[in-house]
């Protein structure tokens, strides 16, 4: 579906769902969670579900403080009634303990997808799924068998 063929309701959903890695990544601003999830909501991702604003936030947390120099890039997103699907891209380096893991100062390049529910104009539920795999080994953690 391309922008010009959105209806005002998506626009406004693609928006809102930018705002993650425009404003809360990019930014740094964690208060805006507030603003862009019900206080219901459920983020999922490959450690479980964070159910509340305060686990989600929580979770964000900690990845900022394992990746505080983290940009996120929107690759691709896709909008179709009350869900957005977007493809991105996180860079940063590992100055903080992440998963247990200790600092090791590497840089990071992680591709990333989302798929969000949008519901009375906020996050309802998120799916997160990143390429984890691909993170540890280029923290150092995992090492890939020779090609």
């Amino acid at each position: 579906m391309t922008d010009a063929s959105l209806t005002p309701q998506e626009e406004r959903n693609k928006q809102l769902v930018r705002r993650i890695p425009e404003d809360v990544f990019g930014d740094g601003n964690l208060d805006l969670l507030e603003e862009l999830y019900a206080a219901d909501a459920v983020d999922r991702n490959a450690f479980g579900d964070q159910q509340g604003r305060r686990a989600i936030r929580a979770s964000y947390e900690a990845f900022l403080d394992a990746f505080p120099d983290v940009s996120q890039t929107v690759v691709d997103i896709i909008v179709e009634g009350d869900t957005v699907a977007m493809f991105l891209v996180s860079r940063g380096t590992h100055t903080g303990e992440l998963w247990g893991i200790e600092p090791t100062g590497r840089e990071i390049e992680v591709q990333q997808m989302a798929f969000v529910r949008i519901e009375d104009g906020m996050i309802a539920e998120r799916w997160f799924l990143p390429d984890n795999l691909s993170l540890l080994h280029q923290i150092g953690v995992v090492d890939f068998p020779p090609a």
